[in-house]
């Protein structure tokens, strides 16, 4: 058992566009967790949610470690948990899932509990509610995963070399809950046959390197349709960023941010982006981010 554990969680980009629920990629942008056994439980934050998160027990950090000792059937003491926070929060970049991987490897490395990489992504999931982010999270790299009752079977691939994520980040917030919320119950038949054409299309294109396929493989009619009035200007920024010279493009998760895949011309695809946000009368910044092989790792 440690007396204390730091963990370098990336940001990530989940459903790609077709591959809603099942697909995320993790990019360079990283929160750090410190986790310590402590007298008291405490919370020190640092960057992005600094003035937001809660300093108590109910800090999802500290709800995913306790998870994971219950996970182990072990007991979780009163932790000091220092965060670090450079991904911006309710943005579609998965804040909450790198909180909970912090967590969870955190205290398994803290505590000594023996969890297996298999047994922290389900742990993960649960806690999460779906797979897509806490998967790339983990384990670095493309990930494609499927849940199975409490079970998450994930196959996690490298993508090819060359590619980045050029990104813009509006300057709202859009809980999952509230994009969950405005999609239907059921959807065409051929709105399904269309995303499952083009989910296959995509992790042909991410591994083999074909970018060129990206455009038409990352287009959505499952979830993006029914998000466009929660996120004002979205498939103008999409639009943009295509006709500026990008792969693909897509809003990254449940938003506001879109995602723009480029292997040159990343600020001008960003920027782009940007403008589009302003002319529908939204603020955005402009970021662009390497992809991220590695996942969640302990830093000596």
């Amino acid at each position: 058992m440690s007396d204390a554990v730091q963990v370098r969680v990336p940001a990530t980009t989940a459903n790609l566009g077709p591959g809603y629920d099942c697909l995320g990629l993790a990019l360079s942008v990283h929160n750090e967790v410190t986790l310590a056994i402590a007298d008291q439980t405490s919370v020190s934050i640092d960057g992005e949610g600094a003035d937001s998160l809660p300093r108590d027990a109910s800090h999802l950090v500290l709800r995913a470690a306790a998870a994971a000792a219950r996970g182990a059937d072990a007991t979780l003491p009163p932790l000091s948990l220092s965060q670090a926070n450079r991904i911006p929060l309710a943005r579609g970049m998965g804040s909450s899932s790198a909180a909970i991987v912090g967590g969870v490897v955190g205290a398994n490395e803290l505590l000594d509990l023996g969890l297996s990489q298999r047994q922290m992504l389900d742990i993960c999931t649960e806690v999460e509610g779906h797979p897509d982010n806490v998967a790339p999270a983990l384990l670095g790299g493309l990930t494609v995963c499927c849940a199975v009752g409490s079970e998450v079977l994930v196959r996690r691939m490298d993508v090819a070399e060359g590619l980045s994520c050029a990104l813009a980040i509006p300057d709202f917030e859009v809980s999952t809950e509230a994009a969950r919320k405005a999609l239907p119950e059921t959807i065409p038949h051929a709105d399904g046959v269309f995303n499952l054409c083009r989910c296959g299309l995509i992790v042909a294109a991410l591994v083999s390197g074909e970018f060129d396929l990206l455009g038409e493989a990352m287009r959505d009619r499952l979830h993006q349709p029914y998000r466009a009035p929660l996120v004002p200007g979205l498939q103008d920024a999409i639009e943009a960023a295509l006709l500026a010279g990008a792969h693909g493009a897509c809003l990254s998760g449940s938003g506001p941010t879109v995602a723009a895949f480029v292997t040159g011309h990343g600020e001008e695809v960003a920027q782009a982006m940007v403008n589009a946000f302003a002319d529908a009368k939204v603020t955005a910044r402009a970021e662009v981010v390497s992809l991220s092989a590695d996942g969640a790792q302990l830093i000596q």
